[in-house]
């Protein structure tokens, strides 16, 4: 069966004509597209008009090998048919190194993007964080009964899978909808906790994904085996399930099956990609081989599956079953970069990072000026400057109070608390869950 497929170009120009250029023979004028993951370049758009110079010296410095031009949509004197066309590549250069990336994330001016968009009012997140949690809500009643299904064996679980999966890539191919915000739910709110945990793995394993040289059907696969991962755990008994770390060595045994139960249960559907079945049954593997059912190291794990395995062990740390292990989305960035990476692939580590941020969305913050703020959204321009939601010692009084710390250069992050250390007033003010699950909506911050 295969799987939806979704354009990657939601702008809505004439491209019924273009051409290849190397950068050096970009003018201003011209209608470009930068054909790269949104997350290399710092403009606010993929594909915009070139307005100046300085421009066209960014894209020149991003190390492109060549970028699309549009004809019909670029100024009359900027045909480019007397500019020499560069062939087709079959690889672009290779992404840089994350020490280059942070070089240039710290160092490059801001470029004014070629169209201005009215700030957004203090009301503005408040608006759109309840619309995309409503919708979220909505997502994991429908996952549930798609679990539910598949478990029965039904094919209806499969189409509601692909459809899930084909509208996530659909937000996700739009460059302005690539924000991801975290919203809390507590026990009462969630039917089955494993449902959010399959919603975080395939939004944020998609997220990811896009940071890499991959097309829209293998992003989409790589969504569906994060969907799908932990399905034959429906085959483990409940007991085994709840008591996760604390289990016996003949109960770890029997836990450690259910990639294998999975990767059964899915092959009764037709057409179900391999790829999704090699990530469902791989993604307990370490790259040091200290993982299982197969202890595979290295090379032999695939990228999507080391994508996916990262996540969704970020995700456990997150979400752990047991709340007084579980940590701050920023604890859990941080243990696996520094304590962890020798199990993961550093690139997707990295990627990680550079997708969430050193502060993920609903990580608690300590300012400079003495205040606590809550994370909603990621600046990827400049990740240690988050929109935040400022915390008001005489509590919620109508819209909330928000913060753009780009904007504001005087207030600075000191650094990230955790849950214990914060005042139960706070924890309150902030709506402090015990499940964080996270999804894609559209950015609401002024580029």
């Amino acid at each position: 069966m295969p799987l939806t497929k979704t354009s990657n170009d939601p702008a809505k120009v004439d491209t019924s004509d273009s051409m290849k250029l190397s950068p050096e023979y970009l003018r201003v004028g011209m209608y470009v597209d930068l054909n790269c993951s949104w997350f290399r370049h710092p403009f606010p758009r993929r594909s915009f008009k070139l307005t100046s110079q300085s421009q066209i010296n960014t894209i020149k410095g991003l190390g492109l090998g060549t970028v699309l031009v549009y004809p019909r949509e670029s100024d009359p004197d900027t045909d480019g048919e007397e500019t020499p066309v560069e062939a087709t590549a079959e690889h672009q250069s290779a992404p840089e190194n994350p020490a280059q990336q942070h070089q240039e994330e710290t160092t490059a001016e801001p470029v004014s993007p070629p169209d201005v968009r009215e700030k957004p009012t203090q009301g503005d997140y408040h608006q759109a964080a309840q619309m995309a949690s409503e919708a979220y809500r909505e997502m994991l009643g429908t996952s549930s009964k798609m679990m539910k299904e598949l478990s029965n064996g039904s094919a209806e679980g499969i189409r509601s899978a692909e459809s899930m999966i084909g509208g996530l890539n659909t937000l996700l191919a739009n460059t302005e909808a690539a924000g991801t915000v975290a919203s809390g739910f507590d026990p009462e709110d969630v039917e089955n906790a494993s449902v959010i945990r399959a919603m975080n793995v395939a939004t944020l394993s998609m997220l990811v994904a896009q940071q890499f040289d991959i097309d829209q059907e293998a992003l989409q696969m790589i969504g569906m085996a994060g969907l799908l991962l932990d399905i034959g755990e429906h085959r483990i008994p409940k007991h085994i399930l709840q008591t996760r770390a604390r289990r016996s060595e003949a109960e770890n045994v029997k836990y450690q099956l259910h990639p294998y139960l999975g990767v059964e249960m899915l092959r009764k559907f037709p057409h179900i990609p391999e790829e999704v079945l090699d990530v469902i049954r791989s993604h307990h593997e370490r790259l040091d081989g200290s993982g299982y059912p197969e202890k595979l190291k290295g090379d032999q794990i695939s990228l999507p599956t080391r994508i996916v395995s990262a996540v969704d062990h970020y995700d456990s740390l997150v979400n752990s079953i047991h709340p007084e292990d579980a940590l701050s989305p920023a604890e859990a960035l941080s243990t696996m970069y520094k304590y962890q990476k020798q199990m993961f692939a550093a690139d997707v580590l990295v990627a990680m990072i550079q997708t969430l941020g050193v502060y993920p969305p609903g990580t608690v913050l300590s300012l400079s000026d003495g205040r606590f703020a809550q994370v909603l959204n990621i600046n990827f321009k400049h990740r240690l400057k988050p929109l935040v939601l400022l915390y008001d010692e005489d509590g919620p009084t109508g819209e909330p109070v928000t913060a753009d710390l780009q904007s504001q250069p005087e207030l600075t992050i000191l650094r990230g608390m955790t849950r214990g250390e914060l005042p139960s007033k706070v924890v309150a003010y902030f709506q402090l869950k015990r499940w964080t699950g996270y999804f894609i909506q559209s950015s609401i911050r002024a580029a």
